[in-house]
Order: C-alpha cells, then structure tokens, then sequence
C-alpha cells in the first residue's frame, strides 16, 4: 500500500496533528520533509493511505492547514 506525506506550514501544526492521529488511533510516523517536496528544513507525518480520509475529516476540523503527496511503496 502507498505511504501518505502529510506536509504542514510549522513543525509546531506537525506535533499538533501527531498528536490528533494519536488521540484518534490512526497510526503515523514523523518523518523528515523529503527533499523532492521541499528543500525547507521541518517534519511531516507519514501515514498509509487507507486513513487518508480520516486525517482530512481530523485535520480540517481542528483548521489544519495541510498538503498531502503520494509515495509508491516500492517493494
């Protein structure tokens, strides 16, 4: 299954919208932004796809400003 990036405008909406996944069991790993999507330095969460709606319905409750990019599991 294809890994979701989760991108956020400050390493502070990042801890924040860890911390949702948590409080709302949908697994996710902190990760550093890949270069190919910014070359800024920060964090982004990664999770699998199948919880791609949950996180959007989660994120654009608490006003979340985010951008999500598609990585191919490569197996």
């Amino acid at each position: 299954m294809n890994k979701v990036i989760a991108v956020f405008e400050s390493t502070r909406a990042a801890i924040n919208a860890e911390k949702l996944c948590t409080k709302n069991a949908v697994p996710c790993q902190v990760i550093p932004v890949p270069r190919d999507i910014s070359s800024e330095c920060g964090i982004a969460l990664e999770i699998g796809e199948g919880d791609r709606g949950t996180v959007e319905k989660i994120f654009g409750q608490e006003k979340l400003k985010v951008k999500f990019f598609i990585r191919e599991n490569h197996v």
